[in-house]
């Protein structure tokens, strides 16, 4: 009776966990190319782009892509997102780093984290680098993703993980009811405080050798 409990138990947990993998992001592709994340993020302004509408929870939303982007760096938080007006249109935030913070793994100098749809950094004992070099090296960015895959892909990235994320920054007005709403990507990396973190309408991930699209 106890070898068959044992059985039963092991066969149960196999289906769990072909049914947690189910529920995982499926890769379009692969690509081991390395990643370079010593530079910026790369933009492009766009003039004349179609917009996307998004009917989602009663809301008709309507986003606006305002320049091409590609992101390259190593993700130091993630933070997925549950209760507001925003969170099935984007379910996560993706705190990121590149170039001086990225070299050497100098930004674990800094403890990260993430709530509110802000990322914070924090240190102890002496400060380990000028502000202004963790906001031109470090990003907060608003995952938009194209289709729920992509949004799974997002929602699994972790500490430490090399990754590139491509899309269009957005502005985006939502309306229900007689509710208006709107939220507007920062364009530049120099910028801080409120307004400043970029919102990616992400159409293609790659970490860890596989491509979402």
């Amino acid at each position: 009776m106890l070898h068959g409990r044992r059985r039963a138990l092991g066969v149960l947990g196999s289906l769990v966990l072909v049914a947690a993998c189910a529920c995982g992001p499926r890769p379009s592709a692969e690509d081991p190319t390395p990643i370079d994340v010593s530079l910026p993020p790369e933009q492009a302004a766009l003039q004349g782009a179609e917009p996307i509408r998004v009917n989602d929870g009663g809301w008709t939303f309507t986003i606006t892509p305002l320049a091409s982007y590609v992101l390259r760096g190593v993700v130091v938080s993630r933070e997925n997102y549950h209760f507001d007006w925003n969170t099935d249109l984007s379910p996560c935030d993706v705190a990121m780093v590149w170039g001086e913070l990225e070299a050497g793994g100098a930004w674990r100098r800094l403890d990260w984290s993430q709530g509110g749809r802000w990322y914070f950094w924090r240190w102890s004992g002496e400060e380990p680098f000028p502000n202004v070099t963790v906001v031109r090296n470090s990003s907060n960015t608003h995952i938009v993703p194209a289709d729920s895959n992509l949004a799974r892909a997002a929602r699994s990235l972790s500490e430490g993980d090399l990754a590139e994320l491509s899309g269009e920054l957005v502005a985006i007005e939502g309306r229900k009811g007689g509710q208006t709403v709107r939220w507007r990507s920062s364009l530049s990396r120099e910028d801080t405080g409120d307004g400043s973190c970029e919102i990616l309408y992400l159409r293609r991930l790659r970490v860890a050798g596989k491509v979402y699209e």
